[in-house]
């Protein structure tokens, strides 16, 4: 059974969903595991026949703590201030959180994830936090104990449950609460040392996290909730949350689903002031959307993962296709006791419903060769005919793998990734042993070959004259591109034009 069905099979009743991001900085793919977690759970509710509601909430009240790598430094006088409230970087949006918060939502509609997007400073000077403030205030001493017991760390003095935003210099995170006289705060500033009094209603002030989370269970009515393993080490905050939650609000806590971090290849986990991350918005327009739904759902949440921009990539896509072709029964599953399961990934995997026949495919390798050698779409299309491909059915979704290509040859791919046809042959010399080589090539290669039959061709050929592969490899590389490595050669010469290849093999046949 898989993953999220598991989820849905151990509740009963109408079910909340939640997830939540502080947008502080760049939204990436691995934030990205929250939310799709969280959508990928919700359709599994829908199809139990169990009635889901779906949110997903900017914490934009949330105070920015650094200024992350690539944003001008000059936004530290910033820091402390609620991420609301700050002007944008790049002074197209209305605030700080909503630069990184547009791209966003713009990917979960590419996704298909469709959650009622909420705003956490809105729910604030709605006044919906209003009782909820006031009931932590009345209990701020066995708030204080829950913390202190669970996280084993003392709190000493007055404790207050409250981040009051300073009417002197905006900070939210340097406020020190002194005394309550409902609903107002006494409070001093550390930052700018103003002492002053202000109404905790209605967004003057907001709930520290441990105290926050268990509070918008209350107000959305949370049921089930993704979140990473940092908040579910022993007395983290969903240790402390739970308890809040039974001990101060009277609810029971939602069903956690923990899960692991996404790691960018070589460098660990994403973390986006570090600038470590690829940009969700960015993968969902260098793989097709449904690629990177596949990613999250193949994969059990507590298991973490490792992606790159490169070659790891085109074999996530080639793997999608597989599952694919598994789910429309045009190859056998790898493994056939788990057929069922690699069915409900793909099935979990699309944006909307499965379609009735299966896309036209074409391996990913193929596409991004063909960009970067024909002039347009249409003679993409031409050379796809000309290799055998049926393009009678649905073009839309090798439509959009072509613009996918693009941009990611554009902006991510590796300089081995990328080919510079040479028009006219390269100045080198071949030994009599290569010629042979390419004789054998010639007298095999025909129009209509597909990729895996022309490296079958490649390598006998190889093997009854040079006998060294590399080498074979290298010079069809070298006669094509002038260099000594290249994308798959099956690829690479189904992309050309099969009189341009057969003439330049002649060309160092002969010369």
């Amino acid at each position: 059974m898989h993953w999220a069905d598991v989820v849905a099979s151990k509740v009963t009743g109408k079910q909340v969903v939640s997830t939540a991001i502080s947008p502080s900085g760049e939204i990436h793919v691995g934030n990205m595991r929250e939310v799709l977690t969280g959508e990928i759970v919700s359709r599994a509710l829908r199809k139990a026949g169990i009635a889901v509601k779906f949110y997903y909430e900017a914490d934009d009240i949330d105070p920015l703590r650094k200024v992350p790598n690539g944003i001008d430094q000059s936004f530290s006088k910033f820091v402390g201030q609620p991420l609301y409230k700050i002007p944008s970087p790049d002074g197209k949006h209305t605030s700080w959180s909503n630069q990184f918060i547009d791209p966003f939502v713009e990917t979960l509609n590419l996704v298909g994830a469709k959650p009622e997007f909420l705003y956490t400073h809105e729910l604030y000077e709605k006044g919906l936090f209003n009782d909820l403030i006031k009931k932590a205030i009345e209990n701020r001493e066995k708030i204080s104990s829950i913390l202190s017991e669970v996280s084993g760390k003392e709190i000493k003095g007055e404790y207050y449950p409250l981040n009051v935003i300073c009417e002197n210099c905006g900070r939210i995170d340097k406020t020190i609460v002194k005394s309550i006289e409902w609903p107002y705060a006494e409070y001093h500033c550390e930052a700018c040392d103003y002492v002053g009094k202000r109404d905790v209603r209605n967004g003057g002030a907001k709930l520290p996290w441990r105290v926050e989370w268990p509070a918008k269970w209350v107000i959305l009515g949370v049921t089930i909730e993704p979140f990473g393993k940092d908040h579910a080490t022993a007395g983290g905050s969903y240790d402390t949350g739970k308890r809040i939650a039974k001990e101060v609000f009277g609810i029971d806590p939602p069903t956690p689903v923990v899960y692991e971090w996404i790691h960018l290849k070589g460098m660990g986990a994403m973390h986006s002031s570090k600038g470590i991350l690829i940009r969700a918005i960015d993968m969902v327009k260098m793989v097709p959307p449904e690629v990177l739904r596949f990613l999250i759902a193949k994969n059990n949440p507590e298991r973490h993962i490792e992606i790159d921009a490169g070659r790891g990539l085109i074999s996530l896509v080639n793997e999608y296709d597989q599952y694919e072709r598994i789910y429309f029964k045009k190859e056998p599953p790898f493994d056939p006791e788990k057929e069922e399961d690699y069915r409900r990934i793909y099935e979990l995997s699309q944006i909307s419903d499965v379609q009735e026949k299966i896309p036209v495919q074409v391996p990913y390798n193929h596409i991004i060769n063909l960009v970067q050698i024909k002039k347009d779409i249409n003679e993409i299309m031409e050379a796809l005919r000309w290799s055998g491909y049926d393009l009678s059915g649905n073009l839309e979704s090798l439509k959009k793998r072509i613009e996918a290509a693009k941009f990611w040859l554009e902006n991510f791919a590796p300089d081995e990734f990328k080919i510079t046809i040479k028009e006219n042959p390269p100045n080198i010399k071949l030994d009599e042993n290569e010629k042979n080589f390419l004789r054998e090539v010639l007298n095999g290669y025909s129009k209509g070959l597909n990729p895996d039959d022309i490296n079958k061709m490649i390598h006998d050929a190889c093997s009854k004259t040079v006998g060294d592969q590399k080498k074979c490899f290298s010079t069809l590389y070298r006669i094509i591109l002038g260099t000594d490595t290249g994308p798959r050669v099956g690829f690479l010469m189904t992309s050309l034009d099969h009189d341009f290849v057969a003439t330049r093999i002649k060309f160092f046949i002969e010369n």
